[in-house]
């Protein structure tokens, strides 16, 4: 629990994949550790790679996420959190710890980032830095007429 820099109480409304991360849209009910708003995102990497996981939309459940570090998201989720589905009584855990936590504040906009691949990013910087070029040479031409 202390590596975690939020845990929540909430629910997964939404999903949108990239193919190489997944990204969901949690209405939270409850907070325990950190600052949340009622709506926050929550990525991980897709198809279990690396600790990722998924959720089941509409099932609440207590959330141990961390800053993004390998997501475009406000928090990142690892499947390799503890897990709360056995008999231990997880949340009354987290409780005794962080007291009975408490309401989100109001609103929240989710930071659902935009990724680009390395290499187009790289390709259109070139781009530009061409076509800046030509157009200085372009103009020294005209001048020099």
């Amino acid at each position: 629990m202390s590596v975690s820099s939020t845990v929540f109480l909430g629910t997964p409304t939404e999903k949108t994949s990239d193919g190489f991360e997944d990204t969901y849209l949690f209405d939270v009910s409850r907070v325990y550790k950190g600052d949340l708003a009622s709506v926050t995102s929550v990525g991980t990497l897709a198809n279990g790679n690396g600790c990722g996981t998924s959720y089941v939309l509409g099932t609440e459940r207590l959330m141990f996420v961390s800053a993004p570090y390998d997501v475009d998201a406000e928090h990142e989720g690892y499947g390799c959190e503890p897990y709360t589905g056995t008999d231990f009584d997880v949340q009354a855990a987290v409780e005794s710890v962080y007291g009975d936590g408490y309401a989100p504040r109001v609103g929240g906009t989710p930071s659902v980032g935009v990724s680009a691949d390395r290499s187009a990013v790289i390709g259109g910087v070139a781009a530009v830095a061409l076509l800046a070029v030509l157009g200085w040479f372009g103009g020294k031409r005209r001048r020099a007429q």
